[in-house]
């Protein structure tokens, strides 16, 4: 994890000196502007992975790349094309080359693990981050558009360059998201929660896993059909982002089924946050194709994972099937409801 993040810091400190140096090189005001903010925004960027850097040396990120080696070859590539832009000669090029040079830049930082390490660092702000880097990107794009000759390369580089950009982001989102929810998936899920397990059982930090299951969801695709049926679904989704903190992890588990992972919880939070969950969801106002309104509930259960520090991390597969014990017992209790979580604790 720590060479990734290294890896992450170079490349950005490369691209903002390229851009200082682009900046110095051009005589155009509008071209230095453009280049002097595209530099501060790499600054801003290298600041993010150093604090994520700063984060897992602390312990409060865990290691959730599974494969180290792969990645780090992968962008140590990048930076290596990176490297290989003649930073001494800038002056020498015309306007077209320096925005083609500028577009060229971009190309490197578009690759698709950028987009997928946003994601699975930090879930809670990824969207945040996307739409920063969106509003960088666009800025280069628009002084392209603003200077670029007619037939030029740079004004190819900008057409390729945006419709790139959101292909790969569409790629990295369908990796780790389920499209009807928006909510992360299974994949993401498995990939996060055996990572968070080794961070709390290191430190000592209580973990808490939650699966929820929307109560007599059957029934509401059999009188009213899957498209409303779809549409609960994604209300909930958007009622259980409403619910949980910034730091907790949702994902869509299967079906109508959800898990969250809430990193620095107990067994006297998860009570509260079961609650504030129950009542948002009891709260969305779906109605059916007639305009009458349809309830909604939720069934609730968990495993809570508080462990010494040091101890061997649970396993996912106890984690989860924990969880479940307590969903079903919450089910059996009446559903509507949220059941004792099942503690997992030693010493």
């Amino acid at each position: 994890m720590q060479s990734v993040l290294e890896l992450c810091i170079r490349m950005d400190a490369r691209a903002e000196k390229l851009y200082e140096g682009l900046a110095e090189a051009t005589t155009d005001a509008d071209l230095r502007e453009t280049f002097e903010h595209l530099a501060k925004d790499e600054a801003e960027h290298n600041a993010w992975w150093t604090g994520l850097l700063e984060a897992w040396r602390q312990g409060l990120l865990p290691d959730i790349i599974n494969d180290t080696g792969a990645l780090t070859d992968r962008l140590e590539g990048l930076h290596a094309e990176l490297e290989s832009i003649d930073a001494d000669h800038l002056s020498a090029l015309s306007q077209d080359e320096v925005l083609a040079l500028a577009a060229r830049i971009e190309f490197f930082m578009i690759d698709p693990v950028f987009g997928e390490l946003i994601d699975l660092t930090e879930p809670a702000r990824a969207e945040a981050r996307h739409a920063a880097y969106q509003a960088h990107l666009q800025h280069l794009i628009d002084a392209i558009g603003r200077h670029y000759e007619l037939g030029s390369l740079a004004g190819l580089l900008a057409t390729i360059l945006s419709r790139t950009w959101r292909d790969n982001l569409r790629l990295a989102v369908y990796a780790t998201h389920d499209m009807l929810t928006g909510l992360y998936n299974r994949r993401a899920l498995y990939t996060h929660l055996p990572q968070w397990a080794a961070w709390s059982a290191r430190y000592g930090h209580p973990l808490t896993v939650l699966l929820i299951d929307v109560d007599l969801f059957k029934a509401v695709n059999d009188e009213y059909g899957h498209a409303v049926g779809d549409d609960a679904l994604a209300a909930i989704a958007r009622a259980l982002r409403r619910s949980v903190r910034a730091s907790d992890m949702v994902a869509r588990y299967g079906g109508d089924e959800f898990a969250v992972i809430a990193p620095e919880t107990d067994a006297g939070e998860y009570v509260k946050l079961c609650a504030r969950i129950g009542d948002t969801v009891r709260g969305l106002e779906i109605r059916n194709p007639d305009g009458r309104h349809i309830p909604l509930s939720v069934s609730i259960g968990g495993a809570v994972a508080h462990d010494p520090a040091g101890s061997l991390p649970r396993s996912t597969d106890r984690l989860l099937a924990c969880a479940d014990q307590s969903l079903y017992e919450a089910k059996r209790g009446g559903r509507d409801r949220a059941a004792e979580p099942v503690l997992l604790q030693t010493g």
